[in-house]
């Protein structure tokens, strides 16, 4: 393990970019946070003026934690003295996490129609009996692992629905292989994500965002659907998706997690 230091400024908080339901492999016991992203882990202390971090790869978590981009000149840029901008106010230290996209499309699927402390369980019960023991923790199970259990497994776990889902992605893409979605446009990619079966376009575009780094999508979700109804008056979440995109181009990911944090937490109604 080895430890490294964040200087603490607005444009990044912890707890915030935790807590804004982009990722679900995550704690906090006696005010130290946990993170787990395949079979890493980090802890994060917040000492104040710095957070105190400690993990077993540095290199791989200051790119997870999207360290190096400039959030202060997004913001400015989307500004629009509305919502937006409340949003902004209110999360402004969000930022959109760098996820393996593995991980991010068997955990999205657990995410449709569910809400987080489910999604946190189900995901941390995958992990306890496919994963690999880490020694205090559990990395996510590998493709084959995920394979070689059945529907009823994965009902067992808490999937419900999904598990049907779960089970016949991770047999197919163990005849298939794991799409090589990287090399693919954010468009082609979004299409070979939606022919899986159990894939739409709100949990595509949440394996685009937060697996893949394509921040030129908008996930709609209920909570965003509130938002913009009034604007896009009988649009459709599909269609609604589509017209965010073009309005936000390159800075949709970021203006969607800020809205997203801002409506589902704080302005409610």
């Amino acid at each position: 393990m080895a430890k490294f230091v964040v200087k603490k400024i607005p444009t990044f908080d912890i707890a915030q970019t935790l807590e804004c339901g982009q990722v679900f492999r995550y704690g906090c016991e006696n005010g130290i946070w946990h993170v787990n992203s395949l079979d890493h882990i980090l802890y994060v202390k917040d000492n104040g003026n710095e957070y105190e971090m400690e993990t077993d790869d540095v290199s791989y978590f200051k790119n997870y934690l999207d360290l190096d981009r400039d959030y202060e000149s997004i913001q400015k840029e989307v500004q629009d003295n509305g919502f937006v901008s409340e949003a902004i106010e209110y999360g402004k230290g969000v930022r959109v996490l760098n996820q393996d996209p593995f991980e991010m499309l068997f955990s999205f699927i657990v995410s449709q129609n569910n809400n987080i402390p489910r999604i946190k369980g189900t995901i941390e019960k995958f992990c306890k009996y496919l994963g690999k023991d880490m020694g205090g923790y559990y990395a996510f199970p590998t493709l084959e692992a995920l394979a070689s259990k059945d529907v009823s497994f994965y009902k067992d776990c808490g999937c419900g629905y999904r598990a049907e889902y779960i089970d016949g992605i991770a047999k197919q893409m163990l005849k298939e292989g794991f799409p090589d979605l990287n090399s693919m446009s954010t468009e082609q990619a979004r299409e070979k994500l939606m022919s899986y079966k159990g894939i739409g376009r709100k949990v595509a575009d949440c394996i685009l965002l937060f697996g893949l780094g394509r921040k030129d999508v908008f996930p709609v979700d209920t909570w965003i659907y509130k938002v913009y109804e009034n604007e896009f008056k009988g649009a459709s979440p599909e269609k609604m998706a589509t017209l965010l995109c073009q309005k936000y181009k390159k800075n949709c990911g970021f203006v969607q997690q800020w809205v997203f944090f801002y409506k589902r937490n704080y302005k409610k109604i």
